[in-house]
């Protein structure tokens, strides 16, 4: 062999041992990626704070998975969800500070104790909430305008504004509502005084009747009786127990008897207006979509108001009114045949 051939044969000899040598390394250096650590690096962490679901609370957590679905977040696909349900309000406060320790990145809270709870145990983790009658007067937020802090959602008030409009237009000839309400419940009080502001807008002359016992919830039902066109109810314990009484006087003067929720139209009195919480829920949800998203800062994201509601009457009390109802509230009412 030539002196030449072997310098090549050489030269040939190292590129090879060089060229397997960075080949193991690169080999060690970049290992193939698995298909968890993949799966891990993609998703988010959602997390949900409520009391067990009821009838409207499950509506609203169904919403609120369907418009993370419309705005392209899936379970388990980009997104896992860690949801804690408490039997008792007891609970919460615990539940609160464990849900944060998982460092989610949005909390969204069902209801208001579980609010006021994730509020306590974090000021960092965007927090969107729903099912909170009064955000401000719960201090949740200072301003439903402009949010501080971490936290923003939808309320779910009592739609007072669409029930004073449904009393104006199935009796357009009120002039008078009045009002029969427990003095001592907070929410009461609250949706007294917003259907108060809403007549005041119909320019339908609104008035107060609140009471402590039994006995003064009577006699204001007698006064209001004597001076009212049309009977306004809130929801509460008081009212409750009266509403035999009030059902029967108001019947014998012929005066229709309008109310807060779904339950006390099923005991007997005509109509009322409730919220949609489902969408309640999908509004939070898209709130959320946002926020997960970094298109803004949970400041910038006003609180919103439920908007969609539902006209629920009760047939009977209808046929008993001998009440025809406009085509445009018949057509999709949920009607009721509940004494």
């Amino acid at each position: 062999m030539t002196k030449t051939l072997l310098k090549k044969t050489l030269a040939l000899f190292l590129i090879l041992l060089l060229s397997l040598s960075l080949f193991a390394c690169g080999t060690e250096k970049v290992p193939e990626p698995t298909e968890t650590t993949a799966t891990e690096a993609k998703l988010q962490v959602i997390g949900v704070l409520s009391l067990e679901l009821d009838e409207n609370t499950q509506k609203a957590f169904d919403g609120f998975i369907n418009a993370l679905s419309a705005n392209g977040y899936t379970e388990n696909e980009n997104f896992t969800l860690v949801h804690t349900q408490c039997k008792e309000e007891k609970e919460l406060k615990a539940a609160a500070e464990e849900l944060v320790k998982e460092e989610p990145s949005l909390i969204y809270t069902i209801g208001t104790e579980a609010t006021k709870e994730i509020k306590e145990a974090t000021t960092e983790i965007p927090v969107v909430f729903s099912c909170v009658n009064d955000p401000v007067g719960e201090k949740i937020v200072k301003s439903c305008e402009k949010p501080e802090a971490n936290i923003t959602g939808v309320c779910d008030y009592s739609p007072v504004f669409e029930q004073i409009e449904l009393i104006s237009t199935l009796y357009p000839e009120t002039k008078r509502i009045g009002c029969l309400y427990n003095g001592a419940d907070e929410e009461s009080i609250f949706s007294a005084n917003l259907a108060s502001g809403a007549a005041q807008i119909s320019e339908v002359k609104f008035t107060l009747y609140p009471s402590l016992t039994d006995k003064d919830f009577l006699d204001e039902l007698e006064t209001a009786l004597e001076k009212c066109d049309v009977l306004y109810l809130t929801d509460d314990a008081l009212v409750k127990s009266c509403l035999n009484d009030i059902l029967s006087q108001a019947k014998k003067k012929k005066i229709p008897v309008f109310a807060e929720s779904t339950e006390l139209v099923e005991s007997g009195c005509l109509a009322t207006c409730i919220t949609d919480y489902e969408h309640i829920g999908y509004s939070a949800g898209e709130l959320s979509a946002i926020l997960l998203r970094s298109l803004k800062e949970v400041s910038q994201v006003p609180v919103e108001y439920a908007t969609d509601t539902t006209v629920v009457v009760n047939s009977k009390t209808q046929k008993t009114l001998k009440l025809t109802l406009p085509d445009v509230i018949s057509e999709s009412a949920v009607f009721v045949k509940a004494s």
